[in-house]
Formats: structure tokens, C-alpha cells, sequence
């Protein structure tokens, strides 16, 4: 396995530091079955703090959650997600208009469970027959989502784009307070985002589990920076091309910085993390 972190590119802001965070424990809780990593996107002006608290956090507050729910993981996860995003809102650091998105993977024998918060991803690259599939494990938290958007909704939340309409092309839908400008979130789900909290954007993840397979050959975290431009399907066959791990981060990375500055004039901050299975 191997992980790759690529500061945004910002004119407005050269300096702005790199607000994803990655976790890898190939010994989660000091247990050599469980492999764990997570990529963590922070957004707003503390996003780095936020991003960083999570990270420094997830393995301290998960194991405690599965000795007390040993027997239901998506318990444990829900539990473990919910405390660390109470004690972020203690924190010195101020996440009213701050936030991270977090996507994991726990691997155990031969499982792989997946949770997601938020608009980070998770693939799986899957042999079939002649041909590799890409197929993604975590569907991305937004109001282009129908459940999603009619659950923020249901909370308050007025959804739309900075052009007062939802569309699919051009500025995505947001989240909103009624009558306020403000949070406009792109996701309904975050740690932290403590306002943005009380009109339905929680950090409640969605977890799934898969029985890994020797058709499965290798499984991709990575925050949206990687998928604003890039499809399941071109990481897969880009990784496909390399027997490095490290190597086949590098190049997802370096064309996802190619793309966001032909489309951009700016590019956001892009994590990757890739495990041969």
C-alpha cells in the first residue's frame, strides 16, 4: 500500500496549507488481523485543524467504540464518528463554519468495511475476465442526492446552487440556511461544520461491508479532489499499470492536478490512497 497527499493550488492563496489528512495503522489496536486507513478532507478556515483532530483521533475513539459493540462494527463506527464530533466542537479551534469529510477502510481477515462521511470515495478494482471494473464502495454524500437532499431538507435546509436553482452543470447544490448566505456546504454529511449541524449536515456515516474475493486486486481511498475530474473507471485502469502502489498514487495525483488546471484556474488539495489486495 502506499498514500500520496498533493497541496491545493490556489492564486488567491499560495501559502494556504494542505487541509487533507491520512491515517494508515497496518496494526490497528495493536491487532495484526486489522489493517486500518482513512483519508480525512478538511474545508473551511480550520479545515486543517479539523482534518487533523479527526486523524489524530479515529483510532482512539473507534477501538473504545468496538470493545463496547464487538459484535456490530456499523454500531461501533456510528458511535466512535458521533463522539469525536462532539469533542470537536469543544475544541480551541473554531468548526461553526469548519469541517473534514472522512472515508475509511478497516480491513479484518478477509473483510473490508467501508465508511463514509461526506464526498470522499471508495473503489474496489475488480478482474473480470479480460478486464479490470472499477467499482465504487461509497456513494458521495450531496444534495444531487435524492434521499440526501430530502433529508437536509426535512432539518431546515434550503438546497440550492449559488445560482438559486439546482442544475448538473456549473456551481453544484448547497446546503443553506433559510434566508442566510451562509453555510453553503456541497455535502450533507461532515465532522464538525457545527452550524451547518443544526440544519441537517451530521457526521453520521454509511458503512459497508464486503467479503473480499481473489477478483478483487486493489482498493482506492481518496478525497474529491481525485474525482472531480477523474471517473471510477480511468483511476482503475491508471493503476492498472503499475506493480507500485507508490507509483500508481503518484500518477492518479499528477493527472488529477493536470485536469483541475486545464478546467480551473485553481486545483483543490488531492489525496490518494491505494492497497494491492
Amino acid at each position: 500500500y502506499a498514500h500520496v497527499s498533493q497541496r491545493g493550488y490556489y492564486p488567491e492563496d499560495l501559502y494556504k496549507c494542505n487541509q487533507d489528512a491520512i491515517k494508515v495503522l497496518p496494526s490497528f489496536g495493536g491487532d495484526d488481523a486489522r489493517f486500518f486507513a482513512g483519508v480525512f478532507d478538511g474545508h473551511g478556515a480550520e479545515g486543517d485543524a479539523c482534518s487533523h483532530f479527526v486523524r489524530d483521533n479515529v483510532e482512539e475513539r473507534l477501538k473504545a467504540a468496538m470493545q463496547e459493540e464487538p459484535a456490530d462494527f456499523e454500531r461501533a463506527y456510528t458511535e466512535a464518528f458521533a463522539e469525536i464530533n462532539e469533542r470537536m466542537h469543544e475544541q480551541d479551534f473554531d468548526d461553526s463554519m469548519s469541517g473534514t469529510t472522512a472515508i475509511t477502510a478497516t480491513f479484518h481477515d478477509s473483510e473490508v468495511s467501508i465508511a463514509n462521511i461526506g464526498d470522499s470515495r471508495a473503489i474496489i478494482g475488480q478482474r473480470q475476465g479480460k478486464r479490470l471494473m472499477a467499482f465504487s464502495l461509497s456513494v458521495d454524500q450531496t444534495p444531487y442526492r435524492r434521499d440526501e437532499r430530502e433529508r437536509v431538507k426535512a432539518s431546515g435546509a434550503v438546497v440550492m446552487s449559488c445560482d438559486q436553482e439546482i442544475d448538473n452543470g456549473g456551481d453544484p447544490p448547497r446546503v443553506w440556511a433559510e434566508g442566510k448566505s451562509f453555510p453553503g456546504c456541497a455535502f450533507t454529511r461532515s465532522i464538525g461544520d457545527s452550524f451547518a449541524e443544526a440544519i441537517g449536515v451530521n457526521a453520521e456515516p454509511e458503512v459497508l461491508c464486503k467479503q473480499l474475493t481473489p477478483a478483487d486486486k486493489f482498493l482506492v481511498l481518496a478525497s474529491d479532489g481525485v474525482w472531480e475530474f477523474l471517473t471510477n473507471q480511468t483511476v482503475a485502469d491508471m493503476i492498472c499499470n503499475f506493480d507500485d502502489p507508490l507509483e500508481a498514487c503518484r500518477a492518479v495525483v499528477a493527472e488529477a492536478y493536470r485536469l483541475w488546471l486545464q478546467f480551473e484556474i485553481r486545483t483543490d488539495d488531492i489525496t490518494v490512497f491505494i492497497a494491492f489486495i
